[in-house]
């Protein structure tokens, strides 16, 4: 085929965000309509579009809709996710004492070094209305924060978006420097859906 249709192989490893353990028998759709399902270890290999995007579904009874997303370059990658079920998010909007509005959607921003460790003290933002931000913090507590948290994990959730895309800007940590995975540089526009998580990554040095 010509230049256009090349290919290289991601890797989606999903794991159980309550446990860590990887999660078995999700059905992993790309946007070139190709599916798999991953095995024991949480993990399907997918082609995607190299130079360009990525954009693959998430789908498992009792776990909420996710859609990764991200820019590629030349090389095969491993992205690496927790997969939300739907008693963890109302577990988490129910401490937090938050109800998003029917029909929004939830974009997860994670921020690791490249070791995969948390990118402490970093923070995200989002260029559309939602509703106040969340972390979770040690011991797995939510906070309402847009800074990665010591202790906790490397993401900020940033709930109510209305579908639609939307432009995300990341403080790294002090004399660190993050950007977008697995390419490197800029985020593109990250996809809003209506009941789905959309998780993008960044990755810090």
């Amino acid at each position: 085929g010509n230049s256009d249709d090349a290919t290289i192989e991601g890797t989606f490893t999903i794991l159980d965000a309550v446990n860590g353990s990887g999660m078995n028998g999700v059905a992993v759709t790309t946007s070139r309509g190709e599916t798999t399902t991953t095995g024991a270890d949480g993990s399907a290999t997918v082609a995607v579009s190299q130079n360009g995007q990525f954009s693959v579904s998430l789908n498992k009874d009792g776990a909420l809709d996710h859609l990764l997303f991200g820019p590629t370059g030349l090389e095969d990658f491993e992205f690496v996710t927790f997969m939300a079920t739907e008693f963890l998010v109302q577990t988490v909007t129910s401490q937090l004492n938050a109800s998003p509005a029917e029909g929004t959607g939830l974009l997860v921003v994670g921020i690791d070094y490249d070791n995969l460790s948390p990118a402490v003290g970093a923070t995200a933002s989002v260029n559309a209305a939602h509703d106040s931000p969340w972390v979770i913090g040690g011991m797995g507590r939510p906070a309402f924060s847009n800074t990665i948290p010591n202790g906790g994990m490397g993401m900020v959730a940033f709930p109510g978006l209305l579908p639609g895309a939307v432009s995300v800007d990341v403080i790294p940590p002090q004399d660190a420097e993050c950007t977008a995975f697995p390419s490197g540089g800029v985020m593109p526009n990250a996809p809003i859906l209506a009941n789905t998580v959309t998780v993008i990554t960044y990755h810090c040095r």
